[in-house]
């Protein structure tokens, strides 16, 4: 996706009626997903500034599950999957197997999320899994549709694999929730709970999560940087190592195999150096050289992802008994590095460059040739973007250490800073997608200069 601007046309000329009606409906089911995601980021904000006290609960309580599936199904994954919907057409350069399959999904994807959240309050399994299948239906659609997308290209790269991959894991994932879900109601198999909602939990921010990131940056970066990716060594084998972690770590969770799941752990950590180190590379190649607010956030998001798979790395030493706890290092500290300190400013400064991109090719695109159009940067608020996304960084820290401490103050401190940086996010994102509905006015040509006179002119 490059930056797309446009100068003065030198002539109005027509466009072909083909053309302006691919330039028109370009981005719509995108930016729908991104729309709703940015109203789930409010909702799951509101829950966190309402009960910051969660934070230092154990992970397996209901209410915290609720506040997770917010997050993760409710902003998380329809963001990624609204980005997957614009990214493998533009990066495999292909079109969409089925557009009506993305709108079957994108209203099972909102019906069913709510309904689970507010269900999971009160640990109601039965309407969970009920709404759950309208979710889970909705992600088979979007695996169906983004494999047979895939497949109709010829790209069989980094990033071709690891779109593929997470699809399929994010399918997986949903499946093991809905089993275990129903698990609990009829007892089908005797698993530990806790155990199975682990394995949950990592499939979807390893399986789909990671192994996207690991795949689409290596696309995004260097589009955005102007750079490029000269040696794919790195790249593969940080995204091979990350699979074979997690296929380690899989079967290791349900049946509590510790040396396994330690050494599941440590190869995931091991692909995520691999990553890094080739992006490393790419960067250094940039055109660009100054980054722009979201492609900083999104790379120091690497950082809080490397500190959370240290952190699992220590809970899942052999002889830990941490794996349980709750105050000092404990799997909530795991989880707040790796979401909110990870996660977070990499999908956020992503969007700040996509939902642009998408607002741009949908509202100024078919005016492309016809009269000078703003170029897509320019729909954003870059000081607004810094203070909200930098906010949001920061906020993470008073929320560890309430998580540690089990400190009230800290969390409550962390809540309402992490939400100050999300509203000053959410008045960015909207400036930018007003634009859908209050185009910005053609800039009136400017006056032609007078030629001066010269001096045997004027004799």
């Amino acid at each position: 996706m490059p930056e797309p601007s446009s100068q003065p046309p030198k002539a109005a000329a027509p466009r072909p009626a083909s053309k302006q009606s691919w330039l028109a409906a370009q981005g719509r089911l995108p930016l729908a997903f991104m729309g709703l995601a940015l109203v789930w980021l409010l909702v799951a904000t509101a829950l966190l500034v309402v009960h910051p006290g969660l934070l230092g609960m154990p992970h397996g309580a209901p209410p915290v599950i609720a506040l997770t599936h917010s997050w993760m199904l409710g902003f998380f994954v329809t963001v990624a999957c609204g980005a997957v919907y614009q990214l493998v057409p533009v990066a495999l350069t292909t079109t969409l197997w089925k557009e009506n399959l993305g709108w079957w999904h994108f209203w099972l994807h909102a019906i069913g999320v709510p309904g689970m959240v507010f269900f999971f309050q009160s640990y109601q399994l039965k309407w969970v899994a009920t709404f759950a299948c309208a979710v889970i239906l909705g992600v088979m659609l979007f695996t169906l549709n983004t494999w047979i997308t895939v497949g109709r290209s010829t790209r069989r790269d980094v990033v071709a694999w690891a779109i593929i991959l997470a699809a399929g894991w994010l399918c997986l994932a949903v499946l093991v929730g809905l089993f275990l879900a129903l698990n609990r109601l009829f007892v089908w198999v005797p698993i530990a709970p806790l155990s199975l909602l682990r394995m949950h939990a990592h499939l979807g921010l390893v399986g789909f999560f990671l192994t996207l990131l690991q795949g689409v940056a290596f696309q995004l970066i260097p589009m955005f940087t102007m750079g490029e990716v000269r040696d794919w060594g790195p790249a593969k084998a940080g995204l091979w190592f990350s699979q074979l972690g997690l296929v380690t770590l899989v079967p290791a969770l349900i049946w509590q195999w510790a040396l396994w799941t330690y050494l599941g752990a440590v190869a995931v950590t091991i692909g995520l150096v691999f990553s890094g180190y080739g992006m490393k590379q790419s960067l250094a190649t940039r055109k660009k050289r100054k980054l722009d607010p979201g492609i900083a956030v999104f790379l120091r998001g690497g950082i809080g992802i490397y500190a959370a798979a240290l952190a699992g790395i220590i809970l899942t030493l052999p002889d830990s008994t941490r794996s349980t706890a709750v105050g000092g290092f404990n799997p909530m500290i795991y989880a707040l590095l790796g979401i909110l300190g990870g996660l977070m400013p990499c999908i956020a400064g992503m969007m700040c460059k996509v939902v642009p991109f998408l607002t741009w090719m949908r509202v100024y695109g078919p005016q492309v040739g016809r009269r000078p159009t703003p170029p897509a940067h320019s729909l954003t608020r870059p000081r607004l973007e810094q203070w909200g996304l930098g906010l949001q960084q920061f906020a993470v820290l008073p929320m560890l250490a309430g998580a540690w401490s089990q400190h009230n103050l800290w969390l409550h401190l962390g809540a309402w800073l992490f939400a100050a940086g999300v509203i000053l996010f959410l008045v960015d994102m909207l400036g930018v997608m007003k634009h859908l509905w209050f185009p910005a006015p053609a800039p009136s040509p400017a006056p032609a200069l007078k030629p001066k006179l010269t001096v045997s002119q004027t004799k």
